[in-house]
């Protein structure tokens, strides 16, 4: 263990600390290696916002364009089906 790392205790559920010991034993590695790992790829992957993905969202339709002053949510909704009765067809 190098000097920048440190000791630490995690409480485990014994069936997961089996899944975590059969991983190190199939990649020929330590129980530490095995966690670390995990945990780095959890810090490494991107942040998932509360739709499920990570906030890059493709405009579709910029009501803007089509009226700068603001669109009634009835004509939202009604290109909204219009455009899903359309993406079905094809």
């Amino acid at each position: 263990m190098s000097n920048s790392s440190q000791t630490v205790n995690v409480t485990i559920p014994k069936e997961l600390l089996k899944q975590v010991d059969a991983l190190a034993k199939r990649d020929y590695t330590s129980r530490s290696d095995v966690i670390r790992q995990a945990l780095l790829q959890k810090i490494r992957q991107p942040l998932t916002d509360e739709w499920g993905d990570n906030g890059n969202w493709e405009t579709l339709i910029d009501f803007r364009d089509i009226k700068p002053d603001g669109v009634p949510a009835e004509e939202v909704l009604e290109a909204m089906v219009k455009m899903t009765k359309n993406s079905k067809n094809v």
